[in-house]
């Protein structure tokens, strides 16, 4: 296939920023020029504005088969992430039952033949996510995982901690640990601040991220295992990563959910259920502070913290609707409504990039000849409204819907095929 007259948009690229024509043969990039003629029957792609990166790659998606495919199944979970440019998610092991046997990683692997969408399987760190055993994390890991964790909703004790990092470590294992200490805020619904004030609503504090934290930063600094913070939500949370980062060379990185860099608690004032999202939206200081760390780079990596929630589950009075909201069709739009230098987009793309590629121990994905082509093309041009037709799932709990967003996903390159959006 020949991509035609492609803006290169990956600062690790030697063609970074640079309008090029892009080749690609049997599944690699074979030539990097301008003016390249098509061959005999070859499928060109050509368009205004286009722009090409390597292919986006998601952490810690909810994925409800097996045992909740009624929110999400693989094929509307691919739909969604095809949508919004990703070329591989790893996905939650909190399925019904828990993601933590090899046949469990194996059954990822076969919807892996050539579609659009690689799933990679994140393996439960303790039996049945349960948090007192541990799972068979050596076996998991030679059978695919790509690291491991309870998932956000159930944090790890320090003693489960301790020993999943001291024994992922004896084969380079990653784990991957939300902070979040739910007793300080016991039936907490957003962020605790002057909007919980005012509307009357339970707040979750700061400090049941910044505890935490410091307790599983601590651990990673004695055990040496290798550790990855993950959905940060405060400036006080990214202030103490900075504060471990030398003294943790297991330190592999943060990630920041796709929400928390575009809104605020603010969004909560008109009750909205698609904003309540855990951790919470927190104030304009804590926005501001995360973007900061992406353009520095202490942030790793952007992730969608896509969790779809069925009407059931959200269309209820406030306090009693579930925490959730969708984010692999709009991860990268949203973004671009803020990201408007160039140097704050080369933060968002190696966010969606590199980012999570590094963290997961993965191939990178160079924009360059010989390289897999494992590519997305977009456009940071025009505007439009999300609307339902826009969200690929089951649900529509997005927080984006009626919102004109910049740019659009136009294609994906996976495989050695190219999947437009339609």
């Amino acid at each position: 296939m020949l991509l035609r007259s492609v803006t290169i948009t990956d600062p690790t690229s030697p063609h970074h920023g640079q309008t090029r024509d892009v080749r690609v043969t049997a599944g690699t990039i074979a030539a990097i020029s301008e003016g390249l003629p098509p061959e005999e029957g070859e499928r060109v792609f050509e368009g205004k504005n286009v722009r090409l990166s390597p292919g986006f790659v998601d952490i810690g998606a909810y994925l409800g088969d097996p045992g909740h495919e009624e929110r999400e199944d693989i094929r509307s979970l691919t739909a969604a992430a095809q949508a919004g440019g990703y070329v591989a998610v790893a996905v939650l092991p909190n399925t019904d039952p828990v993601r933590q046997s090899v046949a469990d990683m194996a059954y990822l692997d076969t919807h892996n033949r050539g579609g659009a969408v690689d799933l990679l399987p994140l393996a439960a760190l303790s039996r049945d996510a349960a948090g007192r055993d541990l799972t068979e994390m050596m076996e998991l890991d030679s059978a695919g995982a790509v690291g491991f964790t309870d998932g956000p909703g159930h944090p790890a004790s320090g003693s489960l901690l301790r020993r999943g990092l001291e024994y992922a470590r004896s084969f380079g294992g990653l784990v991957l640990e939300t902070p979040y200490d739910s007793e300080l805020a016991e039936d907490g619904q957003i962020h605790e601040g002057s909007i919980s004030v005012q509307l009357g609503l339970r707040g979750i504090p700061t400090l049941c991220e910044t505890i935490p934290l410091r307790r599983n930063l601590s651990l990673l600094e004695y055990t040496g295992g290798r550790m990855a913070v993950h959905l940060l939500s405060s400036a006080e949370g990214l202030s103490l990563v900075r504060e471990y980062a030398e003294s943790c060379p297991g330190l592999a990185g943060c990630t920041v959910g796709a929400h928390h860099l575009c809104f605020t608690d603010g969004e909560l004032a008109g009750f909205d259920p698609n904003f309540k999202i855990l951790p919470p939206l927190r104030g304009t200081a804590d926005r501001d502070a995360l973007r900061m760390g992406l353009e520095e780079g202490t942030i790793t990596a952007i992730v969608s913290h896509h969790r779809a929630r069925h009407g059931e589950e959200k269309d209820l009075e406030f306090s009693y609707a579930a925490f959730g909201a969708r984010g692999l069709e709009t991860a990268l739009r949203q973004q671009l409504t803020w990201a408007t230098r160039p140097e704050q987009l080369d933060a968002v793309i190696r966010a969606l990039t590199a980012g999570p590629r590094q963290l997961l121990g993965m191939e990178p994905v160079v924009v360059r000849e010989g390289a897999p082509a494992r590519l997305t093309l977009f456009t940071t041009a025009g505007e439009s409204e999300i609307t339902v037709a826009d969200l690929r799932g089951k649900t529509t709990n997005s927080p984006l819907l009626g919102h004109s967003l910049p740019g659009r996903v136009l294609g994906t390159v996976n495989h050695d095929r190219l999947w437009t959006s339609a």
